[in-house]
């Protein structure tokens, strides 16, 4: 209604100025502006119809799919948050069992797909730290929480190589370096680390 109310002001003020202006080349190639009444009455019956389609229109509420930024980041920090805690648990579990000098469930875990493996750790772990990012054009190996995710995995890596070559005390004795590079990647990525979890 208060749209309305303005529109017929300015239609009545415009009316009783009576015209409006338009540009014009004279024929020495210089620009002129020219009165008219009737372009001013064209451009003021166009208004009332462009008003009334406006008004109807509603503002767009789109979510903005899996590139909106923010929405889409926060819901992956929730899907693999879980994950990575349950995959860390199970770590901890086959860490014990190498402290015991028993290598068949660090064997057991690292062989393992399903959830809890050390599989879907470096799965979720690479797409979670891909979730702590400033900036969409950032590439994700220059990321700092990636950069982390990274290096953790490469202590797990040696403590699979130590584990296969020297047995269950040598791989246990490998340990503390995992848990630090751990401990430092969880810290990247908002999580307490892995004793608390």
């Amino acid at each position: 209604m208060k749209l309305l109310k303005t529109f017929a002001y300015l239609y009545s003020l415009a009316l009783t100025a009576g015209f409006s202006f338009k540009a014009v080349e004279t024929t020495r190639g210089a620009w002129t502006l020219e009165a008219s009444r009737r372009d001013f009455m064209n451009d003021v019956a166009v208004a009332p119809a462009a008003m009334v389609f406006f008004s109807f229109l509603e503002p767009a509420n789109g979510s903005g799919g899996a590139t909106a930024g923010g929405a889409y980041l926060l819901s992956a920090k929730q899907r693999y948050n879980e994950r990575v805690k349950e995959a860390i648990k199970g770590l901890l579990v086959a860490e014990e069992g190498l402290a015991a000098g028993n290598s068949k469930d660090a064997k057991a875990y690292f062989a393992a797909e399903d959830a809890g493996s050390w599989k879907d750790l470096t799965a979720a772990g690479y797409l979670l730290s891909n979730a702590f990012r400033r900036s969409s054009t950032t590439a994700p190996d220059s990321l700092p929480a990636v950069k982390k995710y990274k290096a953790f995995a490469a202590e797990v890596e040696n403590l699979q190589k130590v584990l296969k070559k020297k047995g269950a005390e040598s791989a246990s004795a490998e340990f503390p370096k995992v848990e630090a590079a751990l401990d430092t990647w969880l810290a990247e990525i908002e999580l307490p680390s892995a004793r608390e979890l």
